[in-house]
């Protein structure tokens, strides 16, 4: 039995080991086997990396919320300034923001308009660093009413002058600084400007006009270089010149299109007719060829070309003509005496000389021509008495001695003998009319004696 007892323990022991085994397998969970693998060294640090990060940017976010950047007018006040202007200032956001009210008071002074007031509608950070933003709008005064069209036209010309740096916007230095690159933005009925100034009486019609897709900035920033190509594209004359004005219809400095109006001068003056021609036909021609001579990488394409009214009217209006000259009728009574008449045109070719303007009855002493003897007249003309033969002076019916101046005759001898002779022995220094009068005179004194 003593083996049996020895035979048997080492059972009972492995039976005790193997439950003692099952019992000591029993004691450890199987969740802790899981957490020791979850719980690891890398999870843990992974872990507490990506809670510092979470709270790193919650905290990076909420004081931006908390305190915001820059200031905005509301929504009402944006949509009732029709018109806006942009400027910028050489100061932090931070100080401009809490002196809105100066900003506004600042600019009113520099900027008076009847029945408007200022407005500023936002101030934000620019991209430059310790650079603001700051756009301000005009409000009608009062705020339901609106704008007066004289109102309007003080306002563009303020806001051109000051976009040209014609004035200075001055503010507050101290607080604001110096504003810089003023720009307009939008303005009701839009904006035109010349670049170069021109007295009004010396500005040239409109010829006509054309769109590009670039800003008024642009066009200012290379507008030397547009008109010299303007200039080589319409093959303009050494005597012309070529003025620009540049338009925007909603009113803004920086937005593109514009529409560029050009007028064409020839020494002050407007072109003639003909030249007028000639110029539209090479502005419509070189279009969809040259493109005006215009760069395309600078100015792009040229669109919407038209001619102007001034242009097509001139070009289409005919030509004055000058009526023609009248010939004189023949009247049927003309007058007893010559009329002045203007001396005749000169004539490239020899004409016979034309017949004095005589009553009819006097045409027959006139004589049709040169070198005729006249048609018989009808009052006789009587041969001057011829001297006496005797030598005693002679006796009158009354019985007294006549003188000889007496008996002389009445005119001289020269205007009887011209008057006897024919038409051609006419003294070369008389014309037609004098010697018309003369037969008159002659035929006068005839009748008297008669």
């Amino acid at each position: 039995m003593g083996k049996l007892q020895g035979q048997t323990l080492p059972l009972h022991q492995q039976n005790n080991n193997d439950d003692g085994g099952v019992g000591s397998s029993r004691t450890f969970c199987p969740c802790s086997i899981g957490l020791s693998r979850i719980f690891n060294f890398k999870c843990i640090v992974v872990l507490v990396l990506s809670v510092v990060v979470f709270l790193s940017a919650v905290f990076w976010i909420l004081p931006h919320r908390s305190h915001p950047s820059g200031f905005d007018a509301k929504e009402a006040i944006k949509r009732a300034a029709t018109t806006q202007a942009y400027f910028r200032l050489e100061k932090p956001v931070s100080d401009i923001v809490p002196h809105i009210a100066r900003l506004e008071y600042d600019i009113l002074e520099e900027i008076a308009i009847p029945n408007m007031k200022i407005s500023v509608l936002s101030v934000h950070a620019a991209r430059v660093a310790n650079q603001t933003n700051v756009i301000f709008g005009f409000l009608p005064d009062p705020v339901d009413s609106s704008s007066t069209p004289v109102s309007l036209s003080l306002l563009k010309s303020a806001l051109l002058d000051l976009y040209l740096r014609d004035t200075n916007l001055t503010l507050t230095s101290s607080i604001f600084g110096q504003p810089s690159s003023f720009e307009v933005l939008k303005c009701p009925g839009g904006i035109t400007m010349m670049p170069e100034r021109l007295p009004l009486y010396d500005l040239p019609d409109i010829l006509f006009n054309f769109t590009l897709h670039s800003s008024i900035d642009e066009i200012r920033e290379h507008f030397i270089a547009l008109k010299e190509q303007l200039i080589f594209g319409l093959r303009l004359r050494r005597d012309e010149h070529v003025f620009l004005q540049i338009s925007n219809t909603v009113g803004s400095t920086k937005d593109p299109p514009v529409i560029v109006e050009a007028s064409v001068s020839s020494g002050f003056r407007s072109p003639p007719p003909q030249r007028l021609q000639q110029l539209a036909q090479i502005v419509m021609g070189s279009v969809p060829t040259s493109n005006l001579g215009l760069d395309n990488s600078v100015f792009g394409k040229v669109k919407q070309v038209s001619l102007s009214s001034f242009l097509n009217r001139t070009i289409h209006t005919p030509p004055p003509t000058l009526p023609p000259v009248p010939t004189p009728a023949p009247a049927p009574n003309e007058p007893l005496w010559p009329s002045p008449s203007p001396s005749p045109a000169v004539s490239s070719s020899p004409s016979p000389a034309p017949l004095p303007n005589c009553h009819r009855f006097l045409r027959s002493h006139c004589g049709p021509a040169r070198g005729k003897e006249p048609s018989s007249s009808p009052f006789p003309i009587a041969e001057p008495p011829s001297p006496p033969t005797n030598s005693g002076p002679p006796v009158s019916s009354s019985g007294i001695a006549a003188s000889p101046s007496s008996l002389a005759p009445a005119y001289p001898p020269q205007m009887s003998s011209s008057i006897s002779s024919s038409s051609s022995s006419f003294a070369p220094g008389f014309s037609y009319k004098e010697l018309c009068l003369f037969w008159l005179f002659g035929l006068a004194v005839l009748h008297i004696l008669g």
